[in-house]
């Protein structure tokens, strides 16, 4: 057999093995590319006498597995208070994450948030 056609014949086993596990190589290859697709602040963790915010996150991962990072910034009158969570997310995995602000006050302005999330690592 001439090596043009072994080299062929590899090539094309290579491929067809790629084709048929692509989504598995994709998982444990490409890392996460978390995305922020929803948040809301309400004040609905409030007891009597105690205020508080909750920051309710959607995140969606459209990489592979892995972890990611998810951060929560509460900002009031010249106060900013940031809390994290860590989160092993599943290629095409959405999840949803509660923070809750217990240092916000009932009688300043009215506080402020962000969520923000990466990838660990990167």
């Amino acid at each position: 057999m001439d090596k043009k056609w072994v080299v062929i014949i590899i090539i094309g086993l290579v491929a067809v093995i790629a084709a048929t596990n692509y989504q598995k190589i994709y998982k444990t290859v490409v890392p996460p590319k978390p995305l922020v697709v929803s948040s809301t602040a309400d004040e609905s963790s409030s007891r009597l006498f105690e205020y508080s915010m909750k920051v309710k996150a959607s995140i969606s991962n459209q990489g592979g597995d892995g972890d990611v990072v998810v951060e929560a910034t509460a900002y009031q009158n010249s106060n900013q208070w940031t809390k994290t969570k860590n989160l092993h997310m599943g290629s095409y995995q959405t999840s949803d994450v509660e923070f809750i602000f217990d240092e916000v006050k009932f009688l300043g302005k009215t506080p402020q948030y962000n969520v923000s999330v990466h990838a660990l690592g990167l």
